[in-house]
Formats: structure tokens, C-alpha cells, sequence
């Protein structure tokens, strides 16, 4: 690496991580007050909810980059992941596999999002720069 890059370190990957299990905590202790709404409207909601925990988590973990953003989204995306096992073997009582492979297709899109958002605002930002330095 150059003296200009910087990378996110292992304590970035497991804020992010955080970050993105804490949307899934917050929304399973919503859930219980929401039986009045249909199944089907909660499970869309649920998938929404899941991919912005990932994209949130993974844009703020790739603002720490100067490259390799989809790298370090896919990355960001697999330790909330196995965060996420860890944490549904913990707490829940009955672990899903269907709520785990939902949660990771989910932060896997949240994480790609995540990095291309960041790499696009960087790349404005250059442009904007370039285009003042110029005139």
C-alpha cells in the first residue's frame, strides 16, 4: 500500500458489523408489537430493513477505503453475516435457516450497494474538485 491509501482495519469490520445486526436486533424487538399488520407486508419489510443495515454498515466501512471498495463491502457484508449466526445461536430459540440465508443474501446486496454508493460520492467529489482547479 502507498503512503496515500488507507484501508479499514479489523475494528471498522466489526463496527460495521454491528451496525448492521443492530437494525435486525432492533426490528425483531419491533416485530412482536406488529401482529396487526399482514405476514406478507412484515416480511417485505423485514427484507428492507435487513439490506439497509447492510448498506449503511458497508458505506461507512468503505469511507474508510481509498480502494478496493467492492472488496471491502463484500467483506463488511460477511463478518455482519457470520455476526448474525453467532448471534441467532445465542439469543434466538429456535434458529432459521431460512432467517440466515435472508439475512445474507441481504447484506451481500447491502454490501455491494454500500460500496458502490461510496465509490460514486468519492468520484463526484473528485470531479467537483477537478473541475474547480481547472477554471
Amino acid at each position: 500500500m502507498s503512503d496515500g491509501e488507507k484501508a479499514p482495519n479489523l475494528n471498522d469490520y466489526l463496527a460495521g458489523a454491528m451496525l448492521a445486526n443492530g437494525f435486525v436486533w432492533i426490528w425483531a424487538q419491533v416485530l412482536p408489537y406488529l401482529s396487526w399488520i399482514p405476514f406478507a407486508l412484515l416480511a417485505w419489510v423485514s427484507y428492507f430493513i435487513y439490506l439497509s443495515g447492510g448498506i449503511v454498515a458497508s458505506y461507512l466501512v468503505c469511507k474508510r477505503t481509498t480502494s478496493g471498495h467492492l472488496a471491502v463491502g463484500l467483506k463488511v457484508a460477511a463478518v455482519a453475516w457470520a455476526f448474525s449466526i453467532l448471534l441467532m445461536l445465542s439469543f434466538a430459540t429456535e434458529p432459521t435457516v431460512g432467517l440466515a440465508i435472508a439475512l445474507l443474501i441481504c447484506f451481500a446486496a447491502g454490501g455491494v450497494a454500500g460500496a458502490y454508493l461510496t465509490l460514486r460520492s468519492r468520484l463526484r467529489s473528485l470531479m467537483v474538485k477537478s473541475e474547480a482547479e481547472s477554471v
